[in-house]
């Protein structure tokens, strides 16, 4: 009885449905890339290091994680159970150019950067540079794998 419950117990553990949560690694070690890895544990750890930081909701609102809104991200990862790393950057829009709002609308999504360019560069966007990077390779690097211009 006792061998048959064990053998019972080990087959149960075997089998059970074993997942990993998403490894969310720092890529740039800023504290808004600690406030989306925290978005991705819990409203409570967002909340607990954005006052940490110093940052109101309002400001919250300014920057994106990985191309996603603080809100995005957070539902994307805080379920996510891939087990795969993920690298995290954070986006902050400070300047009011619209070079900087076509970088930032890149890495959200292709939709976003045509509308960007449709209305702030009438459709055509010759050499913008990102942080040193054509705007291709700044986009999918930070985020919008799927990226072209």
């Amino acid at each position: 009885m006792k061998k048959s419950l064990l053998v019972l117990s080990v087959v149960a553990l075997c089998t059970s449905p074993f997942t990993l949560a998403a490894d969310l690694v720092s890529g740039d070690n800023s504290n808004l890339t600690a406030i989306c890895i925290a978005a991705a544990e819990s409203d409570a750890a967002m909340e607990a290091k954005a006052e940490e930081f110093g940052f109101n909701q309002t400001e919250l609102q300014t920057f994106s994680c990985n191309g996603m809104t603080l809100k995005e991200f957070a539902k994307k990862y805080r379920d996510n159970t891939s087990g795969k790393s993920v690298v995290v950057y954070t986006f902050e829009k400070t300047q009011d150019s619209r070079e900087s709002e076509l970088c930032f609308a890149a890495v959200t999504s292709k939709e976003t950067y045509e509308k960007v360019k449709q209305s702030m560069f009438n459709g055509r966007v010759d050499d913008v540079q990102c942080n040193g990077l054509p705007i291709e390779k700044f986009a999918r690097r930070y985020g919008n794998r799927g990226f072209s211009k």
